[in-house]
């Protein structure tokens, strides 16, 4: 009975020391509470609790992750804060530097990782930026391993199904947009900092996309998923032309994969491919080497096509593809050729070229769209929107 008595005081103490529903975390630091981003109609206001810290500030996305554009004031009650107009509807990222060091907002669990950084965010919704939100009518977002026989691994990508979707239904036929990460991402880029399941759900079920999977892959060659998962990468893959001409698993590989294990188009008509920066120069290879297998091509802020503003040669696609401007009929049979970039990123002039010698050999298909800013992701979630919208037609 002692025992018993015993076990029910500790019990007591327990709960009425941490909160209902408190995790492992809750029980091991106690911290003061505090609401972080608060939104209202026409501010954000941000707290970090810190009583002993000398500076503190926000790294935030809309003003160019410029700390000093974005200081806190220190309260009586030790509470770091600061209220700022709210910035145009868009997702934003942000996080705190306190004394130098940049850390997590504690009190915000919406967190995206970019590469090896990671950052707090925020959604501020209204126009274009309603569709990152969620939909009443989700698809679904599968983690799927396969086997890559170019380099003898086994693989992870995400595929995107969408709402209703049935893989028992062997007769409706979806057609897929295979969609490309830049450089230092991986498969988790497009999913979370890309919004895609976001933008596919609600286009979709306003009748503005064609209802289609979205396969994400990991184009590193060395790796074989995220490096979250702690897997080292492979150091003995085949030698590639470029970081740009390295995709060749894509054909051999992944469509293969898709077509033998969901409910999709197997001929050109349903397959499109595109990607961002490094996933754009990869997205020109593998289309315009395969001209039999997709349809239409998406290419947003390509370092490929774009490479004299970081330092390149001026890209020429006769030299990737001889004939490509003198004897066109092998390459101008696309549904669609997208283009779009940052108009305050330095990839926009090459970008505009490429565009402009499409146009002048008479490429059909070709959609041109820029956008404000830099080379960064609000500009590649409206390249997506803006893309599928176009596809499938």
């Amino acid at each position: 009975m002692k025992k018993i008595l015993s076990a029910l005081l500790l019990a007591l103490c327990i709960a009425a020391v941490c909160p209902a529903g408190a995790q492992e975390m809750n029980s091991l630091m106690f911290r003061a509470r505090v609401k972080s981003p608060e939104l209202s109609a026409d501010s954000v206001t941000f707290r970090f609790v810190a009583p002993k810290a000398r500076v503190v500030s926000v790294s935030a996305s809309w003003l160019g992750y410029n700390p000093s554009a974005l200081p806190l004031t220190q309260g009586k009650d030790g509470i770091w804060s600061a209220t700022v107009a709210l910035p145009d509807p868009e997702l934003y990222t942000y996080t705190f530097l306190v004394d130098g060091v940049s850390v997590l907002d504690p009190s915000n669990v919406f967190v995206q990782r970019d590469g090896s950084r990671y950052m707090n965010a925020f959604l501020v919704p209204g126009g274009y930026a309603d569709v990152y939100g969620e939909c009443t009518k989700p698809g679904n977002l599968e983690q799927v391993w396969y086997y890559s026989a170019e380099n003898d691994m086994t693989r992870r990508m995400y595929v995107y199904t969408p709402a209703g979707y049935d893989k028992n239904d062997k007769r409706t036929k979806y057609p897929v947009l295979y969609l490309l990460h830049g450089g230092g991402g991986d498969e988790d880029a497009w999913a979370t900092l890309g919004r895609t399941c976001q933008i596919l759900d609600n286009l979709i079920a306003q009748g503005k996309a064609k209802p289609m999977l979205v396969v994400m892959p990991n184009g590193n060659p060395n790796q074989y998923a995220a490096q979250t998962l702690g897997i080292p990468v492979k150091t003995d893959v085949k030698k590639y032309a470029s970081n740009f001409d390295n995709y060749t698993s894509l054909v051999a590989d992944i469509v293969p994969y898709v077509e033998k294990n969901y409910n999709v188009i197997k001929n050109r008509k349903g397959r499109a491919v595109a990607g961002l920066s490094m996933g754009g120069g990869q997205s020109f290879f593998i289309a315009f080497r395969n001209p039999d297998k997709f349809a239409s091509v998406g290419i947003f802020s390509s370092g490929l096509i774009g490479s004299a503003a970081i330092g390149g040669a001026p890209f020429n696609a006769e030299d990737h593809f001889p004939g490509f401007y003198t004897n066109p009929s092998k390459y101008n049979v696309f549904d669609v050729i997208y283009l779009s970039c940052g108009e305050q990123d330095g990839r926009i002039d090459g970008m505009l070229d490429f565009k402009g010698k499409l146009e002048a050999n008479h490429f059909k298909g070709v959609v041109w769209e820029q956008y404000p800013g830099n080379h960064e992701w609000k500009v590649w979630r409206r390249n997506l929107a803006s893309f599928v919208q176009l596809l499938f037609k």
